[in-house]
């Protein structure tokens, strides 16, 4: 049978969400996409179906110091009894240890561990003994991210990242949010037209390491950049957890849901992962038999799967 998934108490859950877009010292780039990221994130988690209320979700921009993030957090930590999210959107820095530290307006990459926030202060406050939240989640958008999988207090967290510990998070120039934020926004929006009725933890975490799989074709020095390889982990009983309902439940043979569904196979294909082009010779092949069902052998958009099934299964020979 399916387990039943577990959705968020509105009024018993918050989100602190940080974005930092203003650096001042050398060798940091200002980050306009962070803020974007966190007014984007924002919309979709309080909006009708999303699972927080406006007034549980608490936006801090560019803190100067790291009290201006940590005082909110444990403030939302103490009265968030379901539901406690962190989401941070900005530069990550290691300092001398190779401990990850989030940037601050001020931070400078010499002097991480004394001008940064501490990710392992955030980390230890979500997952400390003041927090009544039953399930604590950190999404974290910055460069070198995966290292926060390494502190203690990161296993009682349920813990996405833009980056693996190595690599960097991506922010194309010309893109209006980071590329994690966009498809997590994007995700929890649109949905999932052949998942199950909500999504819960893992398979958004499954969702985004696929997606950003690749670095985008708009991503300068784009041949030395590598794939920022997200890393996730659920704990506890939060796989059980359900963020939203999926909005694109039940669409899996429409038109629409076809397309859909076809995007992400060419996402599976494209991934930098082992393995990737068989699975998504796996999806295409699936995707046409509804396509020629649904819309007919000669529908041009069954033509289009039937293309990007040969293209897959060309990408796995060779």
């Amino acid at each position: 049978m399916d387990w039943p998934p577990r959705l968020p108490d509105r009024a018993r859950s918050a989100a602190v969400l940080v974005s930092v877009g203003t650096c001042h010292a050398e060798g940091l780039d200002p980050l306009p996409q962070a803020h974007a990221a966190v007014d984007e994130l924002a919309d979709v988690l309080a909006g009708a179906e999303g699972p927080l209320d406006w007034d549980r979700v608490i936006r801090i921009s560019d803190p100067q110091s790291p009290g201006e993030v940590l005082g909110p957090l444990a403030a939302a930590a103490a009265r968030s009894e379901d539901l406690l999210l962190f989401y941070y959107a900005g530069h990550g820095v290691l300092d001398a240890g190779g401990r990850l530290h989030f940037a601050l307006p001020g931070t400078e990459e010499q002097r991480a561990a004394s001008t940064g926030l501490a990710a392992s202060a955030v980390l230890e406050l979500l997952a400390g003994p003041e927090s009544r939240a039953l399930h604590r989640l950190a999404w974290l958008d910055c460069c070198f991210a995966g290292r926060a999988l390494d502190l203690p207090a990161a296993g009682d967290v349920n813990l996405l990242t833009a980056a693996d510990r190595t690599r960097k998070a991506l922010a194309p120039p010309a893109a209006r949010t980071t590329s994690f934020a966009a498809e997590l926004v994007g995700l929890l929006r649109d949905g999932v037209p052949d998942g199950p009725p909500h999504l819960d933890l893992p398979l958004i975490h499954r969702r985004i390491e696929v997606a950003l799989g690749r670095v985008p074709d708009d991503m300068p020095n784009r041949r030395r950049t590598l794939a920022p390889n997200p890393c996730h982990r659920v704990t506890h009983t939060s796989a059980d957890l359900a963020l939203t309902r999926n909005a694109g439940y039940g669409t899996a043979r429409s038109r629409s849901g076809l397309l859909a569904r076809s995007r992400f196979a060419v996402q599976v294909a494209e991934a930098d992962r082992p393995g990737r082009a068989a699975q998504a010779v796996q999806l295409f092949t699936a995707i046409l038999r509804d396509a020629e069902q649904a819309l007919g052998p000669s529908d041009p958009d069954t033509e289009r799967v039937r293309q990007a099934l040969l293209w897959a299964r060309h990408r796995l020979a060779g």
